[in-house]
């Protein structure tokens, strides 16, 4: 049983302030742009590059752009004098994993300034947090039995996250959540069967260059039996963070957060059963001590060496295969409609590439123009 990554996850904050009109003009024209193409508009701003989607959000949102895979996601309201709260960022888990909570609250406050949003010392409210903790044990079998919950908290057991196609586990369990947002939430599940459903290369890359760290043989992702990965969250939503404690600010945040996931670990906890009636008395599991553990050594510290390049060429090489798939699942279809036998294959891709090149030069749009539309979806993963 061994923590291969242990930081925060998610990061919610509302922020008082109100976006400049040169942004909520270039919002404005981004999201005509995004709806009718219905891919994400790109623009420069001040330096910032902003991916504009189509759409608005819930809450009186109006606009809502990301600044690339590491950047946050950015909700923001039509100016307001009534409503002074007019910014939402959700900063994702990628960024938080490659470079730690400072570095991003850095970034954050950077691209602020860039953006025209001034913010004042009681301008950032944190609205939600979520801590991770992942660890290696391809021997734990998650028993949504043996939680005990010390306080007011509503336990469900789901199965929603699809198994591997090549590991099939008929009714076992992947997943317990205790708990529901925006108050306290705890949840225990299978990370690397998410990860290998949702294509998310950042992890194999964090967890083996922490198993290098800790002597330990590289995971094999495709081999369960060598690289189960367990993931802890705790989480705390709004209420919990308005209701159970002072934090607001970054200052509270930084002075007050620990004391309280160090408490949601005590409150849910999983454990050995025995013999006892008495579900409280039962020794902790070893997974749980873990965990415990892992939160008490400090959850500002950030231990990840893994370049963001190495994981942005993962992605890269993930669409173009996705891509490449796609075109030898086609062509082989043409070959059948086309009555093309098995024999005759190789002379039939031979000519491909001169039929496709016939089609792009009859396309009624130029190929440039055709070009610029992939970049617009697509050159977030290039760097465009």
């Amino acid at each position: 049983m061994h923590v291969l990554y242990s930081g925060f996850d998610g990061l919610d904050l509302a922020i008082k302030t109100h976006a400049p009109p040169r942004l909520v003009e270039e919002l404005e024209a981004g999201k005509a742009f995004a709806s009718e193409y219905q891919c994400d508009a790109r623009t420069v701003f001040n330096g910032v590059k902003l991916y504009i989607g189509g759409s608005g959000r819930r809450g009186g949102y109006a606009y809502t752009f990301h600044t690339g895979p590491e950047g946050a996601i950015w909700a923001v309201k039509k100016p307001k004098a009534s409503d002074p709260w007019g910014i939402h960022v959700s900063i994702r888990s990628r960024a938080l994993a490659l470079h730690g909570l400072e570095k991003v609250r850095q970034d954050l406050e950077a691209t602020c300034d860039k953006l025209g949003f001034r913010i004042t010392p009681d301008g950032i409210s944190v609205s939600r947090v979520d801590y991770a903790i992942d660890i290696l044990d391809p021997d734990f079998t998650l028993d949504p039995n043996s939680f005990v919950v010390h306080s007011r908290m509503k336990l469900k057991t789901h199965a929603d996250l699809a198994e591997v196609s090549i590991h099939s586990h008929s009714g076992r369990v992947t997943s317990v959540t205790l708990g529901k947002m925006p108050g306290r939430q705890v949840i225990v599940y299978d990370k690397r069967e998410e990860v290998l459903q949702k294509h998310k290369h950042e992890w194999p890359l964090i967890w083996n260059e922490a198993a290098k760290r800790l002597g330990l043989a590289p995971l094999d992702t495709t081999q369960r039996e060598n690289s189960q990965v367990w993931r802890v969250e705790l989480r705390l939503g709004k209420t919990a963070l308005r209701n159970r404690t002072s934090i607001r600010g970054w200052v509270s945040f930084y002075e007050e957060l620990e004391a309280e996931m160090i408490k949601l670990a005590e409150d849910v906890s999983l454990h050995v059963p025995t013999a006892d009636t008495n579900r409280a008395r039962w020794p902790w599991h070893p997974l749980w001590t873990t965990v415990a553990g892992a939160t008490k050594q400090g959850l500002f510290a950030h231990e990840v060496r893994v370049a963001p390049e190495f994981v942005h060429d993962a992605d890269l090489k993930q669409k173009q295969l996705e891509f490449l798939n796609l075109v030898a699942a086609h062509s082989v279809t043409l070959a059948y409609l086309e009555g093309v036998t098995e024999a005759d294959v190789p002379e039939f891709l031979e000519n491909m590439p001169g039929r496709v090149e016939f089609f792009l030069e009859q396309h009624r749009r130029d190929l440039g123009t055709r070009l610029s539309e992939a970049a617009e979806k697509y050159g977030v993963l290039v760097g465009d």
